[in-house]
């Protein structure tokens, strides 16, 4: 198998693998990926044509792999194993301590093969709620974004301004910041899917009482349509109010990591991922 970097002719490619796999990536979050780290997604081939892909987010001290998917002909002749292969070389070659991913539990065997450990779940959970407006909860705007980003790194761990930046600007409707006198105690981002409303990155620089406020803004935002989000098991303050919201479980994945354990990611102050294919 001959691995290359990807590129945005292959977008169409990769989106069709994960549509195959029922998964809810867009093109938005393919081009997501290449604006942020234009060499960290590859293409492997098989006598010239794409028969799978992995991609990588470098987020400095560690580093996130996604969308690691072989065309169904093609598995079981160790080509995931070589694209992961791939991915990990090239971040680790780049000095990252460790490597993280979210893993259908599928796949959680070749990953252990790889020397990655299990961490916790990563839930995905749906809902429908109706969406209120709240005096504390106000649409983001431009300038908010240096401030956010400060709050986003303290929690998440590693810089994503970029990803933060391009969510705004693509879907500024669903971006809304919570603010008691003046001070932002949180933030919270979306995009549309295909037929949802995907929840993520949500961050809580405080625990408010009212964290559950922008949940519901951002709903009143989606107009009805269904509200998809990402959250670890061990997030209890998330949970509870996503439960008290009627969300449920769908299905899950699990957060793994290779190398050393830095904590990214992990912070109960993240209430949502931001997709599993970057964290």
């Amino acid at each position: 198998m001959n691995i290359r970097q990807m590129s945005v002719s292959d977008l169409d490619f990769a989106l069709n693998l994960t549509t195959l796999e029922g998964w809810t990536s867009t093109m938005h979050d393919f081009e997501e990926l290449l604006h942020f780290n234009p060499e960290g997604s590859f293409i492997g081939e098989v006598g010239g044509e794409p028969i799978g892909m992995v991609c990588t987010v470098n987020y400095g001290e560690f580093g996130f792999i996604g969308n690691l998917i072989v065309r169904g002909m093609y598995r079981g002749q160790n080509f995931g194993k070589t694209l992961m292969e791939e991915a990990m070389k090239h971040l680790l070659d780049s000095g990252t301590k460790s490597l993280l991913l979210d893993g259908v539990p599928e796949a959680v065997s070749l990953y252990e093969q790889l020397g990655f450990g299990r961490i916790a779940k990563s839930l995905r959970m749906e809902s429908i709620i109706a969406g209120q407006s709240s005096e504390f909860v106000r649409q983001m705007v431009q300038e908010d974004i240096d401030k956010i980003s400060v709050i986003d790194t303290g929690c998440f761990g590693g810089h994503r301004e970029k990803f933060l930046q391009m969510r705004f600007l693509s879907f500024p409707e669903y971006c809304k910041i919570l603010e008691i006198d003046e001070e932002i105690q949180g933030f919270i981002m979306g995009s549309r899917g295909t037929s949802s409303t995907r929840i993520g990155p949500w961050v809580m620089n405080n625990h408010s009482p009212i964290s559950e406020n922008l949940l519901l803004a951002l709903a009143e935002s989606g107009s009805g349509s269904p509200l998809k989000i990402g959250v670890l098991e061990t997030n209890n303050e998330a949970l509870n109010i996503l439960r008290k919201h009627g969300f449920r479980e769908t299905s899950y994945s699990w957060r793994m990591l290779y190398g050393e354990n830095t904590e990214a990611t992990l912070s109960d102050h993240l209430y949502a991922i931001c997709c599993p294919a970057r964290g």
